[in-house]
């Protein structure tokens, strides 16, 4: 890439700016998310445009008082609708002791994960401002003010996808219920009732996948900026521009002429030489403009990794709790498909429960993924910068080389849950044993109990 993309890279009108105050990125592609958040309890902000065409985004007091209520009454509901079930005459999830304390776990997990998905939004602002400012710039620095409508469909269509497979999924999952409910229902009793107490749990549900589409949106959207910043590294210093192609032509065509004719004076040959060194002289200025756009690379590439810290910081308690839900759902989902195995073997039920499984895999994944993509793009840029390390030879360029090299020797762009562990593909190898090792321990619990 010619070295006049550097004039690019200070900071220009973007068409939206953002002054944010939300838990996620708010751009012109993920806009959509943001008002999908907002509706499901997640973001209590509003949003209006200024004179200039900007969105200035401030906290909402009326979505603010929606999103606590909202939540406070689908737990109590959650836990009365629970105790309702266990005291009833005639269970119909709660059957046994083991079947109790797994089902009180399968419903907690998910209280607890969207409790701490409505705290990150109602709480938590100095982080969410500096961290939305940061991508601000970062997005000036980069060039990235005019997205692309793919990125805005991908982020609609993440957001959509994810809401009709879980809307699918518990009107699936409702009915099997309240068949099973209608097969055990006896004169005096109304079983379907139990089923009906646990809407409420289900409605939560909703709240917590608009929480996995907030976080994989971010992180996806560090990410993509880490992977533009590699791109603008690789092609301004590892690419080969016109203007050196030129030259090399003009370099082998020069050193054919000086070697062919023999009949040259030594003053000629010493003349042409010099020329030539000359031609092949970087120019100082150029070398100190490459050496800025090292410099302001460093500091785009500083500034990310502390959004991921933030990001981690800020949404470390919600990621915490998202993959002890998904760890827990996956162990009660895979017992209750082995109880249905060794029992009456209700097919309609076991498809439901293989669908659970799937979803709360992909959930998994919607976490794991976007984090480990961006670790991958962030320590693929040393490679890059050792790759320029070899090939530049100015002194001021091979300081500001240098000095980049050892920026990215100390930083760590991995993503965190409250620093209890690292979400990356590693931790999908300690969910699979985990799963297995509970499982087991369940099934010994039923055979024990009955």
């Amino acid at each position: 890439m010619p070295l006049e993309l550097f004039d690019q890279l200070s900071p220009r009108s973007c068409p939206v700016k953002v002054s944010l105050g939300s838990k996620m990125e708010i751009s012109q592609p993920s806009i959509g998310i943001f008002y999908i958040s907002k509706m499901l309890a997640l973001a209590p902000y509003a949003t209006r445009k200024n004179s200039k065409g900007q969105f200035e985004i401030r906290r909402s007091w009326i979505f603010t008082v929606y999103s606590a209520s909202l939540t406070v009454t689908l737990v109590f509901l959650t836990y009365r609708g629970l105790l309702f079930d266990a005291n009833s005459k005639i269970p119909v999830r709660m059957k046994s002791a083991t079947s109790k304390v797994v089902t009180a776990l399968d419903v907690s997990v998910v209280v607890l994960a969207v409790v701490s998905g409505v705290y990150c939004g109602l709480f938590s602002l100095s982080e969410t401002l500096e961290l939305n400012a940061r991508l601000y710039r970062i997005d000036n620095t980069l060039n990235a003010c005019n997205y692309s409508r793919r990125d805005r469909w991908r982020a609609l269509g993440m957001a959509s996808v994810s809401l009709v497979t879980i809307s699918v999924l518990l009107g699936l999952d409702v009915g099997s219920w309240m068949r099973k409910a209608e097969e055990m229902n006896i004169e005096e009793s109304d079983t379907e009732l139990n089923v009906h107490w646990y809407i409420p749990f289900y409605s939560l549900y909703f709240i917590l996948t608009g929480l996995h589409i907030n976080f994989a949106n971010t992180a996806y959207g560090l990410g993509r900026r880490f992977r533009r910043l590699n791109q603008m590294l690789s092609s301004s210093f590892l690419s080969e521009p016109k203007e050196a192609s030129a030259l090399k032509l003009l370099k082998m065509s020069t050193v054919k002429t000086v070697s062919t004719n023999t009949t040259m004076t030594p003053t000629a040959l010493h003349s042409n030489l010099t020329k030539l060194s000359s031609e092949m002289l970087p120019n100082e200025s150029a070398a100190k403009n490459k050496g800025l756009l090292i410099q302001t690379m460093a500091d785009n590439h500083e500034s990310l990794t502390k959004c991921v810290l933030l990001l981690s910081n800020s949404f470390g308690i919600a990621v915490l709790f998202i993959l002890v839900s998904c760890l827990l759902h996956l162990v009660a989902t895979a017992y209750f498909l082995f109880l249905e195995l060794l029992s009456t073997r209700d097919n309609g039920y076991l498809w439901v429960q293989a669908l659970w499984i799937l979803l709360h895999s992909f959930r998994l994944l919607m976490v794991v993924e976007p984090c480990h993509l961006a670790a991958r793009e962030s320590r693929k840029t040393i490679q890059i910068v050792c790759a320029i390390e070899r090939k530049v030879h100015e002194p001021i360029l091979a300081e500001a080389v240098k000095k980049f090299w050892q920026q990215l020797l100390v930083v760590d762009s991995d993503f965190s849950a409250s620093g209890l562990c690292r979400v990356n593909r590693t931790i999908l190898t300690s969910f699979a044993s985990a799963i297995a090792t509970y499982l087991v321990i369940l099934i010994q619990f039923q055979k024990t109990n009955g």
